[in-house]
């Protein structure tokens, strides 16, 4: 197998940012890999996709219109596809800049950063309601009280074997034997427990 060159990786990096802003769009989720990709884009302030395969992708990784781009692409000294046909998102902007085009729909740097910041809040939101419904989170107010139910029937219990069962076993007992009724009754209380009776 050949090496892959930087610049091939980095159009197959595109094209692979592109299908992923596509599918997210579409209600698709993210595997680990790719919301780690979308992470490192958004921390690292990365402008996205490097090369656009057709005029439509590239309209799209410039934000501007597709007329737009077809009325610029008649102007002299507009950057050429490269051989393969892919389109340079880069020199593009830079030509856009340096010829003073309309540049409303241009994204900056930061903007991609928050927009993919913004992407993967989104698909976090989602994931996080999608795992609410599956019953996988508990709101903290149930777990609060479910925890305070369960601490009081164990004091309740500890209380009543101790408090109310044993002092009549235990007297007249020596040492060996209150330790033995004192490890039975904590059995008892920890199965109690465990069973949830």
């Amino acid at each position: 197998m050949e090496a892959i060159t930087p610049e091939i990786a980095r159009k197959l990096l595109s094209r692979d940012f592109a299908n992923l802003v596509h599918r997210v769009q579409n209600g698709g989720k993210l595997t680990r890999a790719e919301r780690a990709m979308l992470q490192s884009l958004a921390s690292s302030g990365s402008q996205g996709p490097e090369w656009a395969a057709n005029y439509v992708e590239l309209s799209r990784c410039l934000g501007v219109s597709r007329r737009a781009l077809q009325t610029w692409r008649k102007r002299p000294g507009v950057p050429e596809p490269a051989a393969n046909g892919m389109h340079d998102v880069g020199a593009w902007r830079t030509y856009i800049r340096q010829a003073g085009l309309k540049s409303e729909g241009l994204e900056t740097d930061e903007e991609t950063s928050l927009k993919a910041r913004k992407l993967l809040a989104e698909v976090e939101e989602r994931e996080l309601r999608l795992a609410i419904r599956r019953e996988e989170y508990v709101p903290l107010a149930e777990v609060r009280e479910e925890w305070t139910t369960r601490v009081g029937r164990a004091i309740q219990l500890f209380r009543s074997k101790f408090e109310v069962e044993l002092p009549p076993i235990l007297s007249g007992l020596d040492a060996v034997g209150i330790q033995a009724e004192c490890q039975r009754a904590l059995d008892e209380v920890f199965r109690m427990l465990h069973e949830g009776d």
